[in-house]
């Protein structure tokens, strides 16, 4: 099966040389390798020139850069798209230009999903944070736990849905996607990649996966997407109602998980929004979760109540959009006292270890001058002692004359 890998890239100089070269160890004759640059001007592009110069990855696998020359609005939605339009692989495989793929996790997965049939296969990646120089499982590692028990194919997309929804961990059957005209949405708003897997989940006659790390997903980058922290998290809600819409009326239950979808995602969102966000983020909320009819809301409200999120969505779904920026500002004031009673605290310990180390020699010598006034008491008293003792001498002396 000739695979297509759409090598999406911004940007991202000193990492795109790394992923290109672990794609060396991936490809098989026939296959392609689609890279859409969306304007970098960095020096990405020059190195992928370079590549192409250089003879690529040989005469077996295609290397088709696609330079876009200015950056796109949003994320990786038009870049996508166009890799999709010119792909002509039988699968397609995602890769995001600053991260790099595992050989053999890679080889394993794409082996069970030539083998299974499946309209898509996803599988498993290790998170490398960029600040630590380590790499860790993603949120969801413990959700493959519940594999074995997704038998049927409503658990088994129920369990596909579970998973973080970003593409460069899944194989695509093109064909599947042709067909259904799946495509990213495309505007001037990110994580693009949530209505595109929910389309495609819900879409596939057969999802298979297969639990290998197939490629490490660099975090903590500058200029990273996912080191977002204001409006434009709100794309969430976009994201939710292009979702609800693909979605049939009558499927109650893919419409209840993608509610909690949006909840879910809504309780990271609050750690992270600043407060000139406070007020358009919870407006856009309230606006999105106020129009959830009771036969959506009612499940959820059970089962998000006794979360952090809980108390904040039913207030949002009433509609008290005040109430709730208050409270976000209370919390925002009482993360600054006890950040500033924090700094205070160090501070005193700081203040009294510099004191301490002051007078530390103040206090050294003190010790030496009481341990010379201690040597000088003794001197003294063992002088004192002596001449006591050369009197009672001299006296005895003198009675004896007598």
């Amino acid at each position: 099966m000739r695979h297509s890998f759409i090598v999406t890239t911004y940007n991202i100089d000193g990492y795109v040389a790394r992923c290109l070269d672990s794609l060396r160890g991936c490809t098989r004759p026939g296959d392609e390798i689609i890279v859409v640059d969306d304007g970098s001007d960095d020096g990405t592009t020059e190195r992928v020139e370079a590549l192409l110069a250089a003879g690529g990855f040989g005469e077996d696998v295609a290397l088709r850069p696609i330079l876009l020359g200015c950056n796109t609005v949003g994320g990786v939605g038009i870049p996508g798209n166009i890799g999709l339009r010119e792909a002509t692989g039988e699968a397609v495989f995602f890769v995001d230009g600053d991260d790099w793929l595992e050989p053999a996790g890679f080889a394993a997965c794409r082996a069970a999903f030539e083998t299974s049939g499946a309209d898509i296969l996803i599988g498993n990646y290790l998170e490398y944070d960029e600040a630590s120089g380590q790499s860790r499982p993603p949120a969801d590692a413990r959700h493959w736990r519940g594999l074995d028990a997704a038998r049927d194919m409503a658990a088994r997309r129920s369990f596909a849905l579970s998973l973080i929804a970003v593409p460069w961990r899944k194989f695509y059957r093109r064909d599947f996607l042709e067909r259904h005209r799946i495509r990213f949405p495309e505007g001037n708003f990110f994580f693009e990649d949530n209505p595109f897997h929910w389309q495609v989940c819900e879409r596939a006659a057969e999802i298979a996966f297969h639990d290998a790390v197939l490629c490490q997903h660099r975090i903590n980058r500058p200029g990273q997407t996912m080191a977002s922290t204001g409006v434009e998290l709100m794309a969430f809600f976009t994201h939710y109602e292009t979702i609800r819409d693909r979605l049939p009326p009558d499927e109650t239950e893919l419409q209840i998980a993608a509610l909690g979808w949006l909840l879910n995602n809504m309780s990271w969102h609050v750690t992270r929004l600043q407060a000139p966000a406070f007020w358009p983020y919870a407006n856009r909320a309230a606006q999105v979760l106020s129009a959830c009819p009771d036969t959506l809301w009612a499940p959820l409200r059970n089962r998000f109540m006794a979360t952090a999120i809980g108390g904040m969505a039913e207030a949002l779904h009433c509609g008290d959009v005040a109430g709730v920026v208050a409270v976000w500002g209370q919390d925002r004031l009482l993360r600054r006292i006890e950040q500033m009673e924090r700094a205070l605290h160090q501070a005193r310990a700081d203040t009294c270890n510099e004191m301490a180390t002051h007078l530390q020699p103040v206090q050294d010598r003190l010790q030496i001058q009481t341990a010379r006034l201690d040597s000088l008491h003794h001197i003294a008293e063992f002088r004192a002692l002596r001449a006591l003792a050369a009197a009672d001498e001299a006296l005895e002396q003198k009675e004896d004359g007598r």
